[in-house]
């Protein structure tokens, strides 16, 4: 009884990560810098340009956190388009979604931050099919 029972939980293992792959975090995930194409599958999805970085500095207090939105340009199927996204909310891009997740660095007291040091983390979850 005891062999049945270490054959099933070593059997169960590779099973326990695919409970991700359909959840909250499933998707194809990408770290890209303005101008840089992150391939997700047909789509391919290109940051290139910060619309608002309100977020709130390092080591301050603020009222509110802040947000980022940020402008995609989209490219399925040989048409283009420009679209915006907003940190941690999810929107419809050729009948998926896309999210972006992270944004870095993290905004501080001193100034603006340089377009070039941006770097994003953008999930693209596809369409059921």
């Amino acid at each position: 009884m005891r062999i049945a029972g270490f054959v099933l939980v070593f059997a169960a293992l590779p099973l326990s990560s695919c409970a991700t792959l359909f959840g909250e975090h499933s998707g194809l995930v990408e770290r890209l810098k303005l101008g840089e194409v992150g391939h997700f599958g047909p789509e391919r999805i290109t940051p290139i340009a910060v619309d608002e970085d309100s977020r709130c500095p390092v080591g301050s207090q603020c009222i509110w956190a802040g947000t980022v939105r940020l402008k995609v340009q989209v490219y399925p199927n040989a048409r283009n388009y420009a679209n915006f996204v907003t940190l941690g909310q999810p929107a419809v891009v050729e009948g998926g979604t896309l999210l972006l997740e992270q944004v870095s660095p993290q905004r501080t007291s001193t100034g603006q931050i340089p377009p070039n040091h941006y770097t994003f983390t953008l999930r693209y979850i596809p369409p059921a099919r």
